[in-house]
């Protein structure tokens, strides 16, 4: 049986599906924080900094491992061997899920009322909590078929769960936010109430992306036939299978919570730093940002610059690094495959070619979003202008160092997919220590305060790129040519913002806010692409697939 692996096809999957889920995502966030402000959308955000580390302990490892075992077994044509992997993969991923929801009930009350200081966001953290269960199952699914380089199962799930939690999510929120206007529930509980709501419609979104999954997998066959299946060496026991997968998936879920420690990091300093710093300087608070205090009030600012800088800068940014990501996850399968068969040269392709394209595709987006971080919010935001007076400068901060963290999480796949998932771990350590102790600096300085946090996690991402690059060459030996592949996109993406800022603010100058951002982003991208056609055609070619040596097993 021929397997052709196209690196264009199934990143243009997982493109269209990110795109698709991104919008519908939009669809609930930016109404979301439209509706709740800073302080609901600090509730919402409390719940996700329980559920996310908690989540990424049991479960983050596993689609990662269960994809390069698939792919792996597959290469060697061990059909029966996979079809073992993704029944060890789905118990293994129901009892995490379970340990998951019941931790998470048990300490609800003691992490909102002491980790976070925010005892109204209780209600969201139970909300949440049953989701551990269904992103697990969730996770052992798509790891399989991403495995057998089939991306659209991840892609149409994916697009399932985002309809569910926009329309859900929404609904729910608006249910609270009316019966609190009409005075059935008062005034106090509901802004918790609402923003529970809506993480409880985001946990029904992840049980139908589930469900979806669960129902493909019963009823459509995956791409094994009963031939090869009969040719296939017996596969080890299922209980083998289940304890290499766990250890295998140890090291990547503790890198994991390192990788994504930053955002406890932010959630137990953030809010906490800003209060304290209102505190010891409230007349350059009052002066700099009158609109946010009035909106928020003193007491509740810090919970409200969090819930700003959560709901509205870090949603904005991750749409970026959520493009990029889908790269890395496109690359996975082909780099582990050429590594277990032995072909170094293809894997230095294969990194070469992943690499470009985060700066193929991440460098116009974080330098034009940057030098257009205001218009494009208050577009975005046009009732919460307090929220965007002190989101501005952070996004702006995030996007100027957005590709040194799109490119770890680049380098992080590869490093994974070879085998060396221990260094990913070894290397956000430093990256978060450097962060913890930038954070508590810089957050008490008035003048930086707003932007300490995004300024800290692009200095521990630059440091984490650096030594990431540094190992890649020297420990594993893969040689790649970064600063030929990062001149030429970078280049033409400093023409695009430059383009960008020029279309905005003098050509459609006087356009309705919708054209003219519209407008802009189809000139500067205009310029990106053909400048980019000019000076790195080769590159394109091989991002595009038509320089991409498709590779047959069988």
């Amino acid at each position: 049986m021929k397997r052709k692996s196209s690196f264009f096809r199934n990143t243009l999957i997982l493109f269209v599906a990110m795109f698709i889920t991104k919008i519908i995502g939009a669809v609930l966030r930016i109404p979301l924080t439209n509706m709740l402000g800073g302080v609901g959308m600090g509730y919402f955000s409390t719940a996700y900094s329980f559920f996310n580390p908690v989540y990424t302990v049991l479960a983050a490892g596993l689609p990662i491992i269960v994809t390069k075992l698939t792919a792996q077994s597959v290469s060697c044509k061990k059909y029966k061997e996979t079809r073992k992997i993704k029944n060890a993969a789905l118990i293994i991923s129901l009892g995490a899920g379970l340990l998951g929801t019941v931790f998470m009930l048990v300490f609800a009350a003691p992490f909102a009322n002491f980790a976070a200081s925010s005892p109204e966001s209780l209600w969201s953290v139970l909300a949440i909590a049953p989701s551990v269960i269904f992103c697990c199952l969730a996770a052992a699914y798509r790891g399989y078929y991403e495995g057998l380089s089939n991306m659209m199962p991840t892609a149409v799930s994916q697009v399932v769960e985002s309809v569910i939690k926009a329309a859900m999510g929404l609904g729910l929120s608006y249910v609270v936010l009316h019966l609190g206007a009409q005075g059935i529930i008062s005034q106090e509980k509901t802004l918790p109430y609402a923003a529970a709501a809506a993480v409880l419609g985001v946990t029904f979104g992840e049980f139908c992306g589930t469900l979806f999954l669960i129902i493909r997998s019963r009823f459509l066959k995956d791409s094994i036939t009963e031939y090869e299946l009969k040719l296939s060496i017996e596969p080890p026991r299922t209980r083998e299978l289940i304890r290499k997968i766990i250890i295998e998936s140890i090291p990547i879920s503790l890198g994991a919570v390192v990788i994504n420690i930053g955002s406890f990091i932010d959630l137990l300093t953030i809010s906490f730093g800003i209060q304290k710093s209102l505190y010891e300087n409230q007349t350059y608070f009052i002066e700099q940002y009158p609109m946010a205090i009035s909106e928020a009030g003193a007491d509740l600012f810090g919970n409200f610059v969090y819930g700003s800088y959560t709901g509205i800068v870090l949603s904005i940014f991750m749409i970026i690094t959520s493009m990029t990501a889908l790269v890395g996850k496109s690359s996975l399968p082909s780099i582990a495959a050429a590594c277990e068969c032995g072909r170094s040269g293809e894997v230095e392709r294969h990194v070469s070619i992943l690499l470009g394209s985060i700066f193929v595709i991440g460098m116009p987006l974080c330098f034009s979003l940057s030098v257009l971080s205001e218009p494009v919010l208050m577009l975005l935001y046009p009732v919460r202008m307090a929220e965007v007076s002190v989101s501005t400068l952070p996004l702006s901060v995030l996007c100027i160092g957005g590709v040194p963290i799109a490119l770890c999480g680049a380098l992080f796949s590869v490093f994974q997919a070879v085998g060396r998932s221990d260094l990913p771990i070894k290397l956000m350590m430093a990256g978060s220590a450097l962060k913890l102790v930038l954070n508590l600096i810089l957050l008490n300085i008035p003048q930086l305060s707003l932007c300490g946090a995004a300024i800290s996690t692009v200095s521990s991402h630059i440091l984490v790129m650096m030594l990431g690059i540094s190992l890649l060459r020297n420990s594993l030996g893969i040689k790649c040519r970064i600063f030929s592949l990062f001149i030429r996109p970078a280049f033409a993406s400093l023409v695009c913002a430059a383009a960008a800022v020029f279309s905005y603010y003098y050509m459609f100058d006087n356009l309705h806010s919708v054209i003219r951002m519209g407008l802009t982003v189809i000139a500067g991208g205009a310029v990106y692409i053909i400048l980019l056609l000019l000076l790195d055609k080769k590159m394109v070619d091989l991002i595009i697939g038509r320089g991409v040596k498709k590779t047959a097993d069988g």
